[in-house]
């Protein structure tokens, strides 16, 4: 009860906001290390979405949108294949609905051709039909994740704007029909929900709804996330004498653009903060190079003054 009392107060704050700046972050700094190749590479394959959900600051993406081509793509799978063991997995996606890349099921059997260990995505699934289904099962497809922020139709269709509540459950419920159709386990499948003021935060029905829909015995299950302060998207001010964390994007993390650009986190959804260009340089060039570097010794030492983006991030408070 007490360490509760303290923590709510402006005094517990300042206690934590200490305690990770003078006691965590000097073990934290020698924790990280960089690899010689990211441990994760996002792949955008478009930043285009049929939907205008209410949380997401589209309203302020201004760069172009377009979809990954094919040879680009394949060719930083080629580079990825080289480092396999040491890469995790690669997210085909990151600002945009990738199902409305055609060539998608064609992206994940190449990977999986190439011997990339894990691919995974997320989605709304309100282009998810029974023959993308198939496609995706067949292609190999290892995980992807649905977001589906409502219960009911009111609830989603104000939440997810532009999609529809009847058309995505069945979309969801025929993946289920296929994969089992199929008498296969993979992909697994995340159901993620986000409760807001939009859909009124029944995490008790959207557990209802999915329950006896996902396939436990593959591993599948449901999610329910925060909300999350998008930088530039969300708060005004930066954080100013709040900043205490250190990201650790730069050492785990490659987000690439649809357009070859590299920017520093996913939640850079303008790409402000340039890294490199797949296009010029390969990715273990652009990961070991000074601006990456000088990224990393700035975020050891909380300076994120030169990254305008972070500043406004909840991540680093």
């Amino acid at each position: 009860m007490m360490k509760t009392l303290i923590r709510g107060t402006r005094f517990g704050r300042t206690v934590r906001r200490n305690a990770k700046r003078y006691l965590y972050n000097v073990r934290y700094r020698k924790v990280l290390q960089a690899s010689d190749f990211p441990p994760e590479v996002w792949i955008e394959n478009t930043n285009c979405c049929n939907a205008r959900c209410v949380m997401c600051p589209r309203d302020k993406h201004t760069r172009p949108q377009g979809i990954m081509d094919f040879s680009t793509y394949a060719r930083l799978i080629e580079e990825i294949a080289l480092y396999k063991d040491a890469v995790k997995r690669i997210h085909l996606h990151n600002y945009g609905e990738p199902l409305l890349d055609k060539d998608l099921p064609r992206k994940v059997k190449f990977a999986k051709e190439k011997g990339i260990r894990h691919t995974y995505f997320v989605t709304n699934a309100a282009a998810l039909t029974p023959a993308m289904s198939r496609d995706l099962i067949e292609a190999g497809l290892d995980e992807f994740k649905i977001s589906f922020y409502g219960t009911d139709r009111e609830t989603y269709n104000s939440t997810m704007r532009g999609l529809d509540f009847g058309t995505t459950i069945n979309n969801v419920k025929d993946f289920f029909r296929v994969r089992a159709e199929l008498g296969v386990s993979k992909p697994r499948v995340i159901i993620q929900y986000l409760p807001q003021e939009s859909n009124k935060g029944r995490t008790d029905d959207f557990t209802a709804i999915f329950k006896d829909v996902i396939g436990k015995d593959s591993g599948d299950s449901m999610s329910i996330f925060s909300l999350h302060d998008f930088g530039e998207g969300g708060k005004n001010d930066p954080w100013g004498d709040d900043i205490c964390s250190i990201c650790n994007y730069p050492w785990r993390t490659m987000v690439i653009l649809h357009d070859g650009r590299v920017v520093l986190c996913c939640l850079d959804y303008n790409g402000v903060q340039t890294m490199g260009d797949v296009k010029k340089n390969s990715i273990s060039e652009i990961w070991n190079s000074s601006a990456y570097t000088k990224a990393r010794e700035d975020f050891k030492k909380l300076d994120y003054n030169g990254y305008p983006f972070c500043m406004k991030c909840e991540l680093i408070r």
